[in-house]
């Protein structure tokens, strides 16, 4: 029960992390792309490879990895909204940022998964 316990109370501070990048983002970026979950996504990819590294390595244990990767990062990103962001994209028939925004959140993720992964062997 403790580890569901944990699992959520971690969801909650990644969701509350995501939505709190949510609402910084507009005031940077005035674009018509959904930059905040390409950024949740991206840092999410390269933090859950550093995660999977270090538990790889026996650096952090079964319960941190799960706190982490699945409560913490699990609620910080989001492919539903990435889902219902390229939905937006195409209904708008802005093709070149719907398309910009698939390899960019797809490729991007894969590489800063490994990018992350590779990292904790440097240090």
């Amino acid at each position: 029960m403790k580890l569901y316990l944990l699992v959520a109370l971690f969801g909650a501070a990644g969701s509350v992390l995501r939505y709190s990048l949510y609402l910084i983002t507009p005031r940077f970026f005035y674009l018509n792309f959904p930059v905040s979950t390409v950024i949740v996504n991206l840092l999410g990819s390269f933090f859950i490879g550093i995660c999977i590294s270090l538990f790889d390595k026996n650096i952090i244990t079964e319960n941190i990895r799960i706190y982490i990767a699945i409560g913490l990062l699990g609620g910080f990103t989001t492919f539903s909204t990435f889902s219902m962001d390229l939905f937006n994209l195409l209904s708008k028939s802005l093709y070149i940022e719907m398309i910009s925004y698939l390899v960019l959140s797809v490729f991007g993720g894969v590489l800063l998964f490994f990018a992350g992964y590779k990292i904790v062997s440097i240090f």
